[in-house]
């Protein structure tokens, strides 16, 4: 093993190539930012839409990907910012990661109607430039709304 992948510290499971076929990826996720949550992650549902876009089916898919939209973890740290969730709940991340917080859906909390930005939760663009991964991973880091 390279000691680039030694400290690479998420194992997920990343489609390389339009094949879809899935195989083991170490990564990073960012570190816990003010009014983030970090969950680990203990299941993720699969859904179709996990096998279009491993096989790129709509054109855009970035690998490697790491799939997985319906996850349900349990939270292992908080940001300082952080008051709605504490270390031990059993949380739910849903389709998207993160919007632009201020239109009318997201101060309704609707962020699924966002029409300004939406971020997937994976093979998104996140506020830091990088490629969301999704729920087929050991953790994720998600904004706590």
């Amino acid at each position: 093993m390279s000691s680039l992948i030694a400290n690479e510290d998420c194992l997920g499971w990343a489609a390389r190539d339009a094949s879809g076929v899935l195989s083991p990826y170490n990564f990073n996720r960012r570190a816990v930012r003010s009014d983030d949550v970090s969950i680990k992650i203990t299941h993720c549902g699969v859904c179709y839409a996990d096998v279009i876009w491993t096989r790129n089916g709509l054109g855009d898919s970035k690998y490697p990907l790491v799939p997985g939209h319906e996850i349900v973890g349990i939270v292992q740290e908080v940001g300082s910012n952080v008051n709605r969730f504490k270390v031990g709940d059993h949380v739910g991340v849903g389709t998207y990661v993160n919007s632009c917080r201020d239109c009318e859906y997201c101060n309704d909390e609707e962020e699924v109607n966002c029409v300004k930005r939406r971020v997937s939760t994976f093979n998104g663009l996140d506020d830091d430039g990088t490629i969301t991964k999704g729920g087929y991973s050991s953790y994720i880091v998600v904004h706590d709304r």
